[in-house]
């Protein structure tokens, strides 16, 4: 026959053996998950300057615009998707300066890549970038001159990736 106390015994050593289990399956540190994340997440971005450039978007050749070609790359230095948001930027470009950027040239574009939707209108699987067509308003870039563009992503986790290049308009625009 067994006694109160025994019993109680039993059920005590069952309950710490399974919360020391649940522990164990669940128990990611900290460190340990932010490490996780980093391995997979971008840690930077970059301009595609190969093939970013001022373009004409119509039939005309004046630059109504620019292709963009953003490159997210992990800890592994290959392409990796994003979830945030894209701010791009136009400065002008000072010659013979510490400071490349000068002043705006216009509004910023803000690109989202916040739904499946976005995904798929700004990935481009062929590739493993991100592309996007951004329009510049009516005379807002003179032909000829050199411009710098700089690239900002905000990562879900509040950090900030920058990248930036000079474009120059091409003689054969304009």
């Amino acid at each position: 026959m067994r006694t109160p106390l025994g019993i109680a015994s039993i059920v005590l050593v069952l309950l710490s053996v399974s919360v020391a289990c649940t522990e164990r399956r669940s128990g990611v540190h900290d460190a340990d998950l932010q490490q996780m994340v980093r391995l997979l997440m971008p840690q930077r971005v970059e301009i595609v300057e190969a093939f970013t450039r001022f373009a004409s978007f119509d039939d005309d050749a004046l630059p109504d615009g620019i292709e963009l070609l953003i490159l997210p790359v992990d800890s592994f230095g290959e392409a990796v998707k994003i979830a945030g948001t894209v701010r791009v930027e136009l400065y002008a470009f000072e010659q013979a300066s510490g400071e490349q950027k000068g002043m705006r040239v216009c509004a910023p574009w803000e690109i989202e890549l916040l739904t499946e939707q976005d995904q798929e209108r700004y990935w481009n699987t062929v590739t493993g970038m991100y592309e996007a067509e951004l329009e510049l308003p009516a005379g807002a870039v003179p032909r000829g001159e050199k411009y710098v563009l700089l690239v900002t992503y905000n990562t879900p986790l509040a950090e900030h990736m920058t990248d930036e290049c000079v474009l120059e308009i091409p003689a054969n625009l304009g």
